[in-house]
């Protein structure tokens, strides 16, 4: 994953260049891998955009063709709010703010910038445009003429790029700092502006209003780098947010102020697991809260300036780490790849997207941009929260089905994620604690690999329930079996379709039992689409990629389509129990 040597671009000023656009139907379930089916999309010359936006007063340039199954129709829609925060200075949040906004508002969007850095705004200059005048200048002189607005229209600059505009807060001005609940009260009325998307560039650091502001958004991205200090300081900031997020969830006013009062006791920013485990050690009702603040809360994160191989894996190893040692989920948005074309766009002033669309740094934000649109119209499916367990199966990620290369496999990237020279693990355990968890590491291995250790250690783990006994006779052999029912690439796999596909092959419950070793019970459960009565998602879908191989199925098909449905089932359930509490 080398940078280029420079800016990427057609040899003739007057051919098109071509842009692989991954295709918007997809999921993107490998955030890593670049083989994404692509159209082919002309755009026009990257030194040409002015002057095509000057002759037909349309956008620079459409960067893609955009289907609107993924992103929906291209109509008004409510306005959605998006933070961008980051690790430190200096990792690319406002590149990336910037590109974000410039590809929604390629895409027909309302999109609204805004520049909220207290450290010095510079949008404009990724965006190549003037610098906006400060907003609190223009309330000083809207108030003299007799304006109530929060941000009145003068304050919002008009870009050459059609439906994007540009607002600066005026947090890097002069007298500006110490200004927190006016901060907050300000980026409030931007849900006023006449706008579908509004995207904040954020300060960085542990601020109350950069906290404050970094929740309140719809949708909250935050950029990090792969290297130690800006690994420490994401964990810090997510320990952070989390706490002021954990903070409000109590409506009694003094179970909030004991929950703000422990959160102080452990430091201001304690990781969530270890604030829950001591509630719950002592009964209190506050675990309960807490709990339910660590299952809604799920932080989007970039990698930015990836250089390595390790880099690209870098999302998911924080993923596995800060889960066990925090108790929360990170939803690992992508990465970008490390890039000198960033650097000659920013220094020439020029948008990245625009100036340079075929780069691999434009095709990773733009993938990104497609996710956090997808995430936005709730068509990603988020994994149900589940807390960190001893469990070999937990400690090492594996279903319980697992094959011994599954193991194998998932024994040497957990070593991996817990080495001392770990990056993702870097401000996140002590050494002592990596010394405990490559231990456990190491007899998770031992006993899921030794069949003699593992069956019973499965047995004592995962009790089967009761049921009533099952029928051990087989189908009566006189009578010709049911037909197979008919199957294509696009089959949906329910459990009565399983049951008929078993029964056309003259399968007992029992048998796939004895040579699964899954009971019959969960069989059972399973065709019956029984979800209330099966296991954990992770075990379920061993179940079933196990039942699909007996049944000689696609595996990988009948899973992806059977567990679809139970992971509706689970957020559903999720969602039931939010609305109870």
């Amino acid at each position: 994953m080398s940078a280029p040597e420079g800016p990427e671009g057609p040899s003739d000023p007057e051919d098109p260049i071509e842009v692989e656009v991954p295709d918007p139907d997809l999921d993107i379930p490998d955030l890593a891998d670049d083989r994404v089916p692509a159209v082919h999309t002309p755009i026009l010359n990257a030194d040409e955009p002015r002057a095509r936006a000057a002759a037909t007063g349309g956008p620079l340039t459409p960067i893609a063709d955009v289907d609107d199954v993924a992103i929906e129709q291209l109509g008004p829609r409510p306005l959605r709010v998006i933070a961008v925060g980051g690790a430190r200075g200096g990792v690319g949040k406002t590149v990336i703010a910037a590109n974000l906004g410039l590809y929604f508002a390629s895409i027909g969007r309302r999109v609204v910038l805004v520049d909220a850095d207290p450290a010095g705004a510079s949008l404009h200059t990724c965006l190549g445009t003037a610098a906006p005048a400060p907003l609190s200048r223009v309330r000083r002189s809207a108030r003299g003429e007799g304006s109530k607005s929060l941000v009145p229209e003068e304050a919002l600059r008009e870009t050459a790029i059609r439906g994007l505009r540009l607002l600066h807060i005026g947090l890097d001005e002069p007298g500006s700092v110490g200004r927190s609940e006016r901060t907050v009260r300000l980026l409030s009325g931007l849900r006023e502006l006449d706008a579908e998307y509004v995207i904040v560039d954020l300060g960085v650091g542990l601020g109350r209003e950069t906290l404050d502001n970094y929740l309140s958004a719809d949708l909250s991205v935050f950029v990090t780098l792969p290297e130690p200090a800006a690994i420490e300081n994401t964990y810090r900031f997510l320990r952070g947010a989390f706490a002021r997020f954990a903070i409000a969830q109590p409506k009694d006013d003094e179970l909030q102020s004991e929950l703000e009062r422990r959160i102080r006791a452990h430091g201001g920013a304690p990781a969530p697991l270890e604030l829950f485990r001591e509630l719950e050690q002592e009964g209190h009702p506050l675990a309960e809260s807490v709990r339910d603040a660590m299952s809604r809360y799920l932080p989007h994160v970039v990698v930015n300036q990836t250089r390595l191989r390790s880099d690209l894996t870098l999302g998911q190893s924080m993923q596995s780490a800060a889960r066990r040692k925090l108790g929360i989920q990170i939803d690992y948005v992508g990465y970008i790849d490390h890039d000198d074309t960033v650097w000659t766009c920013i220094r020439n002033r020029r948008p990245l997207l625009i100036e340079v669309p075929g780069a691999r740094s434009s095709r990773k934000i733009e993938k990104i941009a497609r996710r956090l649109l997808m995430i936005d119209a709730g068509k990603v499916a988020m994994p149900p929260f589940a807390m960190p367990t001893d469990a070999h199966h937990d400690v090492l990620e594996v279903e319980r089905g697992a094959s011994d290369e599954d193991v194998r496999r998932a024994y040497k990237r957990s070593r991996e994620i817990y080495s001392h020279d770990s990056l993702c693990c870097y401000g996140l355990f002590e050494p002592h604690e990596i010394e405990q968890m490559r231990a456990r590491v190491d007899e998770a291995f031992d006993v899921l690999l030794d069949p003699a250790r593992r069956r019973p250690y499965e047995m004592s783990v995962f009790p089967e329930p009761a049921h009533e006994a099952p029928k051990a006779s087989h189908p009566d052999d006189d009578e010709p079996p049911p037909a197979p029912p008919e199957l294509t690439p696009d089959t949906q796999f329910t459990g009565p379709l399983l049951k008929q596909v078993r029964e056309s092959q003259r399968l007992a419950l029992v048998d796939i039992s004895q040579r699964t070793k899954i009971s019959v019970a969960y069989l059972r459960a399973l065709e019956e689409d029984d979800f209330a009565r099966l296991p954990a998602l992770v075990y379920t879908t061993g179940f079933v990629k196990e039942l699909a191989r007996v049944l000689k199925l696609d595996a990988q098909q009948v899973s992806r389509t059977y567990i679809a449905r139970f992971r509706r089932y689970l957020e559903e359930k999720e969602r039931a129990f939010a609305r109870k509490a």
